[in-house]
């Protein structure tokens, strides 16, 4: 072994293996530090977060002061560059790159304009806020001649003067990495370290973030009629709704129709409420009300992220290879307002995007109705079972899942024949079933074909074929 790099290895310190990893969740951090050259016009970036936390009081005491020692230096230069940009000081922003030489060569190039780690990118656009508390993470790529690497399972972050902290990275989260790296091969992929440290959070805690970063060209819109056509409807009580289907031009064939439901909240509901009745009775008021409070708190984030990209991951493996068009159907703010979900739901717009540029797939995000018929354009009543909401026409005697019926309406608009319906198998409530079975006064159909159904399930839609533009085409030799 030659001898600088045994006297590396001998200033390594080991921390303790206490993380908790928080995998599969694409996540965009604020400031990280991931735009700083100019992005290139027709190329788009996406983005992959492996986020790990280390209890400070199980890291080594010696190599995590002189973390915090390296901490506050960066963050007062960092502090100095930030507010002299926001402020137009060009002085100060000299005097900041000047202090910036006293830190190690690696964290240096978070004040590079042309670096891929450069942290003030979008100082100057943001608005001014009333009060800004500045945490500013220690950001530097992730290679042996940089401030953080891998090696042997473990993280060495680099704290200068010759001097690493090596800390555990789980087995499972060295092969998520691989994994990410596989999904989009032969790309490049850049590796961004984030490290952080908040002394105002107890307990106090070290959360390093390891941000995978890929450019590709932009996506373009595939030709529907040959692609996995993917539809992707999000509500506030109903959780998420997803069609994969196929399509030819002559017919338009459903493949899956699965729904996404969000945890239940009950668990947490009976042990809030029991957490009330004890503190109620005076039996420690205070700590009870406290726990009630904790277990009333329900964030669906972690939810709608991990569904997110389980989407993705099933329309790649039903692809394979083809093109895929999605379209996500984000709700309105309005509908799901005073929801338990509604500021997550309202969040997947935002990773579906970063995952579509990950994936390279072109994703739209158009809103088509689910209260309209998508055969003769009448308004579609409910009748609410256990879990669905099924829609009917009394003109035409269409019915699905509410939840599938936008998806009728994209068809329409990419110009394929609409899918037989419904879209999978339907308990239907009795008397929805004695009303779609009977004659009603005027219908279309009353006294004319409604005499010789079957009564034991609707038939298909009459005005299916003549609805299709498509079909048109090719009755007329197209």
């Amino acid at each position: 072994m030659p001898r600088r790099e045994s006297a590396v290895r001998a200033h390594a310190v080991e921390g303790l293996e206490l993380w908790v990893p928080e995998l599969e969740i694409p996540r965009l951090a604020r400031g990280a530090g991931y735009r700083g050259k100019k992005r290139k016009k027709g190329v788009v970036e996406g983005f992959r977060v492996l986020s790990l936390l280390y209890y400070v009081s199980e890291l080594p005491a010696g190599a995590f002061q002189r973390l915090v020692e390296l901490f506050k230096m960066y963050r007062a230069i960092g502090a100095l560059c930030w507010w002299s940009k926001r402020l137009n000081l060009v002085e100060g922003v000299e005097l900041a790159l000047e202090r910036a030489k006293l830190l190690p060569y690696y964290y240096r190039k978070a004040f590079d304009e042309d670096s891929r780690v450069y942290l003030f990118s979008e100082v100057e656009r943001m608005k001014r806020p009333r009060k800004m508390v500045l945490q500013l993470p220690l950001v530097d790529a992730l290679h042996p001649n940089h401030g953080a690497y891998i090696e042997g399972g473990k993280l060495v972050v680099r704290l200068g003067n010759g001097e690493r902290l090596a800390l555990p990275l789980p087995e499972r989260a060295l092969k998520w990495l691989q994994e990410k790296e596989r999904e989009v091969a032969p790309l490049k992929v850049t590796k961004i370290v984030r490290t952080q440290w908040r002394e105002d959070e107890y307990p106090e805690r070290l959360k390093v973030q390891i941000v995978l970063r890929v450019e590709r060209p932009k996506p373009v819109i595939p030709d529907p009629r040959g692609a996995l056509l993917v539809y992707v409807d999000a509500n506030g009580d109903y959780g998420i709704a997803c069609v994969y289907a196929v399509s030819d031009g002559a017919e338009t064939r459903v493949l899956e129709t699965p729904k996404l439901r969000p945890p239940n909240r009950s668990r947490r509901l009976m042990e809030a409420a029991k957490r009330r009745r004890a503190a109620a009775q005076g039996r420690k008021p205070n700590v009870n009300y406290a726990l009630a409070r904790l277990s009333e708190r329900f964030r669906a984030k972690g939810w709608v992220k991990a569904a997110a990209a389980q989407i993705f991951g099933k329309a790649r493996q039903r692809a394979g290879g083809k093109p895929i068009l999605m379209n996500f159907d984000v709700p309105d703010p309005d509908s799901v307002r005073n929801s338990y979900l509604q500021k997550s739901l309202l969040s997947v717009r935002k990773v579906s995007k970063n995952l579509a540029k990950w994936f390279g797939i072109y994703t739209s995000f158009k809103c088509f109705p689910s209260t309209s018929c998508p055969f003769c354009g009448e308004k579609l009543k409910m009748v609410y079972t256990r879990r669905t909401r099924v829609a009917y026409c009394t003109n035409c005697d269409f019915y699905d899942d509410r939840d599938f019926v936008p998806f009728y309406h994209w068809c329409k608009a990419l110009g394929l024949p609409l899918p037989k319906w419904p879209l999978q198998r339907l308990e239907l409530p009795e008397e929805l079933r004695q009303k779609l079975n009977s004659e009603r006064p005027g219908s279309p159909r009353a006294g004319r074909e409604l005499a010789g159904r079957r009564s034991s399930a609707p038939p298909r839609c009459p005005c299916a074929r003549r609805a299709h533009p498509a079909d048109a085409r090719d009755e007329a030799g197209g």
